[in-house]
């Protein structure tokens, strides 16, 4: 995928559902990733790697500061998205 698409929040939440092997209606913005969602540090870095993918480098530091599937999708628009 190129890093000048801009992915909506819906298309975020799909990556993310594959990625997880959850249901994308459970990927709501205000959902932990750790007591939501289960993700646990292999996950994570599985995410990491995904993300990067898409242009978005995180350190680990970072992606631990990033509890939220809100946070990530924030962070992705502020990093690689273009209006």
């Amino acid at each position: 995928m190129s890093q000048d698409q801009n992915l909506s929040f819906a298309a975020f939440q799909a990556i993310l559902a594959d990625l997880l092997c959850l249901d994308a209606s459970l990927l709501e913005p205000e959902a932990y990733f750790i007591t939501d969602l289960g993700v646990d540090s292999l996950r994570l870095v599985e995410i990491l790697l995904r993300l990067e993918e898409l242009g978005l480098e995180i350190s680990p530091d970072l992606a631990w500061q990033l509890q939220t599937v809100g946070d990530a999708y924030k962070y992705y628009r502020e990093h690689v998205a273009h209006p």
